[in-house]
């Protein structure tokens, strides 16, 4: 089952506000489940285990552009940038904005502009590649702190910065500076996750099937706009998402709202122990978004 962190804002003529709920869910497939309570059990191999995704306690994004579009905006490759002549504006802010998805927190977002009447069936987001995870979550396990660190029921995020490409834990000191495990005691940091490749070697991803339609995404860099072809170069994420049901605006609208979605929010990265259902953690992860625009 996907799990899904969202921003909801809404737009009234001058004022552009939002809120986000979050859930959280670990019971797709083999090996890891979440309680009522949020408390989950692993059992058997890492390697065997289905995907197992939770709602981190905070989750920063930088937002430069939002719109809306009327034709699927232009992908860029690692020679031409990308094309959104056929895009509205919705949010523009140069030096981008920090929007903290904590659930049910609210906060006021500048360079918001009104859709201009039309019907828009895509929409693109310019980004910062980098986001901040805050999360403690509780295990009926017995965890580590990757390699010979504190153990415990609990782990959380620590005050820390890496690029996915090398947060696997090769050529860390030991312990792992991204996350620790441990008593109830233990306080969350913010890990700031820099999102530099998809998968080894990888800078493009999609179109894949989300709620709401479909998600492409290409990391660049604002410089060039183009795709980026090597790991730590990147500092923006380009999103296109095609809508399954288009976006109209009228003259009667006067309701425009924003869910900003992040399937499988944050997840535990980790090795086997090699005690019997005990795991070796390195880092809370970060995972893929998506955006839904309605109008009212």
């Amino acid at each position: 089952m996907m799990n899904w962190l969202k921003i909801i804002a809404t737009l009234t003529l001058l004022s552009f506000f939002s809120n986000a709920n979050a859930e959280g869910y670990c019971n797709d497939g083999p090996g890891a489940s979440e309680d009522s309570d949020g408390v989950i059990t692993f059992t058997g191999a890492e390697s065997a285990m289905g995907d197992c995704a939770f709602a981190p306690d905070e989750y920063t994004i930088k937002i430069y552009k939002m719109a809306l579009c009327t034709s699927v905006p232009t992908r860029p490759t690692t020679t031409d940038t990308y094309d959104v002549s056929s895009c509205v504006d919705v949010i523009v802010s140069p030096e981008g904005q920090d929007v903290n998805l904590a659930a049910g927190s609210e906060m006021t977002l500048s360079g918001v502009t009104r859709p201009a009447n039309g019907s828009y069936s895509y929409g693109y987001l310019l980004m910062a590649n980098t986001f901040g995870i805050k999360a403690k979550k509780q295990f009926t396990n017995t965890m580590h702190t990757f390699l010979d660190g504190a153990t415990g029921n609990y782990c959380w995020t620590l005050d820390s910065s890496a690029y996915d490409s090398q947060s696997n834990g090769a050529g860390w000191e030991n312990p792992s500076p991204l996350a620790e495990c441990g008593g109830a005691g233990g306080t969350a940091g913010t890990y700031n996750a820099t999102l530099d490749q998809f998968d080894v070697g990888e800078y493009t991803a999609g179109p894949i099937s989300v709620t709401g339609g479909t998600l492409s995404a290409d990391l660049i860099t604002d410089a060039n706009g183009l795709v980026v072809t090597a790991t730590q170069t990147a500092d923006r994420l380009f999103g296109v998402q095609t809508f399954t049901t288009p976006v109209i605006v009228s003259t009667d609208s006067s309701l425009f709202t924003v869910s900003f979605g992040v399937n499988q929010a944050s997840s535990m990265w980790m090795t086997d122990e090699g005690a019997a259902n005990q795991y070796d953690v390195y880092a809370i992860g970060s995972g893929p978004f998506s955006t839904f625009m309605t109008v009212e």
